[in-house]
């Protein structure tokens, strides 16, 4: 056996309980019947309830106040041990496809391809690197450009086809239609890329720990939670943000029932032991929350007359300015400092040495945007953003956890530091590798 960690980021069981009821997702349906849906703690509060920060705890076992890993892409600044390089000392072969907030430290995986914002180093064979780097290019890209389906398979199809089978074929046509209509649901055409990368690599080299993080269910539950027959609040999408309400379109039930395929593909894989993992839930925000991204970062910011830096967008509103050293970033300050809207700057900036962590401040209807000052002069640079989200869901310390081979336990619904998920699966990993090697001596 070997041992598969498929991370479906933020993922909402308690919304899959409701549509399971109305007999939708079979395979997730088969999984609560026969396997025990473990809740787990991460045991955090805002603002460390975070993603970024809570699959590292995964990866190490460790809380952030142990780990310390509080920005996207930090992890490469820490040397911090992981999951895939424990395993991997003790002989365990490993791979790994997107895992959030991770670095590759192995001294030889079977494949190795970093999250897009995390800038680790990438073990892949040459078809599949390039594939990868275009979907990160793509989902970095996605907030500002509006590429159309077409153009998308234009890009992706010569790259992927090797890795697509007859099974995962039938999954794009299914994808497809809702893929036309609305930008969202693009978004699952990129994890369903990602998993059948995933499962040619895992087949291909065999290793005895991999793990695949898949976002699009966490991006859909932030912007269109509103949209969902799941949810019972009173809040709306507006007409111009989405469509889905009036066309009766369900984007959680939607992206559900692509990860209830894909599911039922990886259990139905020769040897393997599967594990889901969500990290965290979300559960839907009351308050109206709007954020924005930089279209085109360095145009803006030589239109500011910022230099010198290097820009790294991260995720959503998120970027990162590097600079040579430590005076310059300090210099840097004053010119993020007369940009403002409302009279309030409009960057939140973490100093961090020769690097500042960066994120739009403004979370105002996009009107707002239409009054940026520069020092003195002000400006309509409403065009200059792309609005990213209504933020219709947050987080919260929840997560879900299944081993879809352990049988169902006669008691209560378990709960469980989400810390011990690293030693779930690296137990596994351990003794599916020790039952390999005495059934092969």
């Amino acid at each position: 056996m070997r041992v598969l960690s498929l991370e479906l980021n933020e993922l909402n069981f308690h919304y899959i309980k409701a549509f399971v009821a109305q007999g939708y997702l079979p395979t997730f349906a088969r999984l609560l019947r026969e396997r025990d849906l473990v809740e787990t703690d991460a045991g955090e509060v805002y603002p460390e309830l975070e993603p970024w920060i809570q699959w590292p705890t995964v990866y190490t076992g460790k809380t952030y106040a142990d780990h310390g890993l509080f920005r996207l892409g930090d992890i490469v600044y820490k040397d911090q041990p992981q999951i895939w390089d424990y395993l991997e000392t003790r002989g365990v072969s490993v791979g790994a496809v997107s895992p959030m907030n991770a670095s590759n430290r192995c001294k030889s995986p079977t494949f190795f391809l970093p999250d897009p914002w995390t800038h680790a180093k990438i073990v892949a064979e040459p078809r599949a690197e390039k594939l990868f780097s275009l979907l990160g290019r793509i989902v970095n890209e996605n907030a500002s450009t509006d590429t159309s389906v077409t153009g998308f398979a234009r890009q992706i199809l010569p790259l992927a086809l090797p890795y697509l089978s007859s099974r995962s074929i039938a999954g794009y046509f299914k994808i497809l239609p809702m893929a036309l209509k609305y930008k969202w649901a693009k978004a699952a055409f990129l994890d369903r890329l990602l998993g059948d990368l995933f499962v040619a690599l895992w087949q291909k080299h065999k290793p005895g720990f991999a793990s695949l993080f898949l976002n699009a269910g966490a991006h859909i539950q932030h912007h269109h939670t509103y949209d969902s027959t799941a949810y019972h609040g009173e809040k709306t999408n507006p007409g111009w943000y989405s469509k889905a309400a009036e066309t009766d379109a369900d984007p959680l039930l939607f992206i559900y029932q692509v990860y209830d395929g894909m599911v039922a593909e990886m259990i139905a894989l020769k040897d393997t032991h599967l594990f889901i993992t969500t990290g965290l839930s979300q559960v839907p925000n009351e308050r109206d929350h709007y954020q924005y991204r930089i279209v085109d970062f360095d145009g803006f910011f030589a239109k500011v007359g910022l230099v010198g830096a290097t820009i790294r967008p991260r995720m959503s509103r998120d970027f990162l300015l590097e600079f040579a050293s430590v005076e310059a970033a300090q210099a840097a300050l004053p010119v993020l400092d007369i940009v403002r809207c409302g009279g309030r700057p409009l960057f939140a900036v973490e100093e961090r040495g020769k690097t500042l962590f960066c994120q739009v401040a403004y979370f105002g209807m996009p009107v707002g945007l239409r009054q940026i000052s520069i020092a003195d002069a002000e400006e309509d640079l409403s065009a200059a953003f792309v609005l990213v989200s209504i933020e219709n869901a947050i987080h919260q310390t929840t997560g879900y956890h299944i081993d879809t081979l352990a049988p169902k336990q006669a008691q209560q619904q378990q709960r469980i530091p989400l810390t011990d998920v690293f030693d779930r699966l690296c137990k596994a990993a351990l003794e599916d590798q020790a039952r390999s090697a005495s059934l092969a001596a």
